[in-house]
């Protein structure tokens, strides 16, 4: 599945969110979308989902404008975790998971539970399906939700059963917020795997280590524009993420590592930046 954004502009009201954004992004990538609060990187990705449908431009998906596209259509070919998901009726964990499957079946069938199963399984909630969603903390709902849209996607209880090229695209907006570093990179390494069967997946992401470690390619937005987009080495220079941040950074090389890591300092540095100058004396 091929996407195309081609110059997106966007307005809430009167403020301007979004303007003149383009990218294109392959089945097969991990496409990371990075910026700092307010670049409208999650506007961008409610824009894709179709949350967001006054835009101004094109949004292709596999061919086909974005606004001809019938909802259930999409919802049979791009899954959505979205950054706030408000859920406080008692549906259990595995209801909720179950969630996924609807739309494709009213009723769930063998293979619809399997499925469901497995994606329990994948995101390791086994023991939490019997548990209401509201008495979870915020890593375990979204760990819930990761399973959910798993759920969404698969066509067989099996990661490595199907090919899906050109068919399926996954959106995450935040999606390990509130994890615990082992969470955080299970559901990276599923979105990894995810693509290397050949979904879409674009994900927006605030640690600049999990996206060194899993982005194909990065998007930097500033102030509802494109500032740069590339590979990750082309991305994650000091001097991007300092006009993009804000922040003075060391990007370093490690021999054990395959991607470069981008190191802050509590001193020094960091205190270069105008906004943080004042802290200082704390």
């Amino acid at each position: 599945m091929m996407l195309c954004v081609k110059d997106i502009s966007l307005s809430l009201g009167k403020i301007k969110i979004l303007q003149g954004v383009s990218l294109e992004a392959a089945a097969g990538e991990l496409y990371v979308v990075m910026g700092a609060n307010g670049a409208g990187k999650s506007t961008l990705l409610k824009v894709i989902a179709g949350e967001y449908m006054q835009y101004q431009g094109s949004v292709m998906i596999g061919g086909k404008e974005l606004k001809s596209l019938p909802i259930a259509a999409q919802a049979h070919t791009r899954a959505v975790l979205s950054q706030q998901l408000t859920l406080n009726q008692p549906f259990t964990v595995e209801e909720v998971v179950s969630m996924g499957r609807y739309i494709y079946n009213a009723h769930l069938s063998a293979t619809d539970k399997e499925i469901i199963t497995y994606a329990l399984k994948i995101m390791q909630i086994q023991s939490l399906r019997d548990r209401t969603y509201p008495t979870l903390s915020g890593g375990q709902k979204q760990r819930v939700q990761m399973a959910r849209v798993l759920a969404q996607l698969l066509e067989a209880p099996d990661l490595q059963a199907t090919d899906y090229t050109g068919r399926k695209m996954l959106l995450l907006d935040e999606p390990v917020t509130g994890m615990d570093i082992l969470h955080q990179q299970l559901s990276l390494q599923l979105a990894a795997t995810l693509a290397a069967s050949g979904v879409l997946v674009v994900a927006v992401l605030h640690d600049f280590q999990l996206a060194a470690a899993y982005a194909s390619k990065l998007l930097l937005l500033k102030d509802g524009r494109v500032y740069a987009q590339g590979t990750v080495e082309e991305i994650l220079t000091s001097a991007h993420i300092k006009n993009c941040f804000g922040v003075d950074v060391a990007v370093l090389e490690h021999p054990h590592c395959h991607y470069p890591l981008v190191v802050t300092a509590a001193t020094g540095g960091l205190f270069q930046s105008p906004a943080l100058k004042a802290l200082k004396v704390l």
